[in-house]
């Protein structure tokens, strides 16, 4: 399931409800002591209620009641579910969806108690009609009622045995079920069982937090490796299934076999025994992985940027896992300023592992910051502004209104530009700078082209992709500059993101800016397949529309860290002379001279 919503109500400095829509990579960002980190620490308590647990004194200062409420409101739910000896049923037709058709779970905190213990409501467009409203409470003896002898529904007419039968003939007995927007307990019968049973459908949560004390079991360490543990056990759901079936067979013909010799001393006291397995097993609590030093130095004891640089790497190898697949559950890892103790590089790393895991399909990335230069590599549509308002909170999503509240909150700066440049060449990445570079020097080592961009003083400036926060910001100095520019971005052929980059360049050509997309997907498309020191024999290729880096990068032909910036700079003017050749109906065409010649023209 795919978390898309939260709502808190009464929880810290959220007196009354927020809502907060979250995508596959969400950044909360705001003034210290804005709320950021209680989004966060809300989910925990969601989703886990251990690492932070709630307490008394998180109720809100001015609430009027004494219930913290934290709501997650989840798509991608299982279409059927098994309460009900093996019978599948569904949320739809059991009326436990909200009224956009969404899997809505609340979760009240009395403040009552020092440690409050939760109550679990589905918030769902139900049935509130008389004799229809209650149906999930009640015992199968107590529906085998409801619809006999209160309602004259014929016995032919559901299945005795089966519970969601029963209710549906039922709820068909009426002509309006008056639905109604309603808070369902889950506290026994089948709304218990629905509830159990969703639990293993919904995602992990793993927060990391930014200022704790190391120790022995330090989190920062250990719950990747519990998170390792827990997606290898999702991905052998079917395998444990068919274990934990048998023992439960095996173990209820036993306790049956127990109740017929019973029933031959005791009839009337065996008929009124059911057997029934009151828990499920915990399989991850049998399973601990942790890591070592060869010194055998525990990694609590290391400095925390060794312990985050461990983090950083198994975000980086859960992306290039997910990469390749799309099974087990949904992943959630929040993070708490992942800048802290971190160096300037290694922090970009970590982004870009963020963004790579946000897009395989089955991961989400929480996190927040208030560091400019990190917010300024977060697509803008990403990011959440979080202020004070009076003695409430509001949350509002990042688009070109709120953008200048985040620029103002965060100081965010562009890269800097020379005071003497004549022109800026926006670009997506750093990579991409030494692509143009590269590409340009030889080009006019050629004679190909008579500059250089540096020759032009032209200022390459990396804005991070098309949609980022750093982009805008950029397109605003540069207005202030009052210089020319000129943008080139990946086309991203092949993707969903294709058409976007089409219209964008559209949007910047209308307005008199020499703007440009690649051919091919991006740049790494076009490398030379002799650059790259492939053993003999080989036959890896690749096609303009797939993603070149990955497939490069798996070649494990070196130790080489970036595609572009390491292989690129390996081309000579006759190997880019030959990838940037193409044929535009029936005319040779080179696609990086021309275009380099169009954009130094900028000047």
């Amino acid at each position: 399931m795919k978390l898309e919503t939260i709502k808190i109500k009464n929880f810290r400095g959220y007196q009354s409800e927020t809502i907060i829509p979250v995508s596959n990579l969400t950044a909360f960002i705001g003034k210290n002591d804005a709320g950021k980190s209680t989004i966060l620490e809300a989910l925990e308590i969601f989703f886990n209620n251990s690492l932070v647990s709630c307490e008394r004194e998180d109720l809100n200062v001015n609430a009027d009641n004494n219930q913290i409420e934290i709501s997650c409101v989840f798509s991608g739910f299982p279409e059927d579910l098994i309460i009900d000896a093996a019978n599948p049923t569904s949320l739809a037709a059991e009326y436990l969806l909200n009224s956009e058709n969404r899997l809505e779970i609340k979760k009240v905190f009395p403040a009552t108690a020092a440690k409050p213990k939760e109550k679990v409501y589905i918030i769902c467009n139900h049935p509130t009609i008389e004799n229809g409203n209650d149906l999930l409470t009640l015992k199968k003896t107590e529906l085998k009622q409801r619809a006999t002898q209160t309602l004259n529904i014929p016995s032919e007419n559901f299945n005795g045995n089966v519970n969601s039968s029963i209710r549906l003939a039922i709820w068909n007995s009426f002509d309006n079920l008056e639905l109604q927007e309603t808070e369902l307990l889950v506290d026994k019968e089948d709304t218990k069982k629905v509830f159990d049973t969703l639990k293993s459908y919904l995602p992990l949560y793993a927060l990391f937090q930014s200022d704790r004390q190391s120790k022995d079991d330090d989190k920062e360490v250990t719950d990747p490796m519990k998170i390792a543990v827990q997606q290898a056990l999702s991905e052998l759901t079917a395998e444990l299934e068919y274990i934990k079936e048998q023992v439960r067979n095996k173990a209820i013909d036993t306790a049956n076999r127990t109740l017929e010799k019973l029933r031959e001393m005791s009839p009337e006291l065996a008929n009124a025994l059911i057997p029934e397995f009151k828990t499920e097993p915990k399989f991850d609590t049998q399973f601990k992985l942790t890591i070592k030093s060869e010194e055998d130095i525990p990694i609590n004891k290391r400095g925390s940027g060794i312990r985050r640089l461990i983090l950083l790497n198994f975000f980086r190898a859960e992306a290039e896992r997910l990469r390749a697949q799309n099974q087990g559950n949904q992943i959630i890892f929040a993070f708490e300023e992942p800048e802290t103790s971190q160096h300037p590089d290694h922090q970009e790393m970590l982004i870009e592992a963020f963004k790579e895991l946000s897009n395989t399909g089955n991961s989400q990335i929480i996190l927040t910051t208030h560091t400019p230069a990190l917010a300024g590599l977060i697509p803008l549509n990403s990011l959440r502004f979080i202020q004070k308002n009076g003695n409430d909170r509001t949350v509002e999503l990042g688009t070109e209104d709120v953008f200048i509240k985040v620029a103002d909150t965060l100081g965010i700066l562009a890269d800097p530009i020379s005071k003497n440049a004549n022109a800026i060449l926006l670009v997506e990445g750093k990579s991409d700078v030494a692509f143009v570079n590269h590409t340009a020097t030889q080009l006019k080592s050629g004679g190909h082209i008579t500059h250089t961009f540096e020759d032009k003083r032209i200022a390459l400036v990396p804005i991070g992709g098309c949609g980022n926060l750093k982009h805008w910001t950029t397109l605003r100095l540069i207005e202030q500059f009052a210089i020319p520019y000129g943008v080139i971005l990946d086309s991203d052929k092949g993707t969903n993101e294709e058409q976007a980059n089409v219209n964008t360049i559209q949007e910047l050509k209308d307005k008199g800016v020499k703007a440009c997309l690649t051919l091919k997907r991006e740049p790494e498309n076009y490398i030379h397949l002799d650059v790259l020191n492939l053993p003999a024999g080989s036959t890896f290729t690749f096609t303009d529309t797939c993603d070149a880096k990955v497939l490069i990068a798996a070649q494990k032909i070196s130790r080489k860290q970036n595609v572009l910036e390491d292989y690129w700079t390996l081309m000579t003017v006759d190997q880019i002379r030959e990838v940037e050749k193409h044929n535009d109906n029936g005319v040779e065409k080179y696609e990086f001279t021309e275009m380099f010649t169009d954009l130094l023209s900028i000047v």
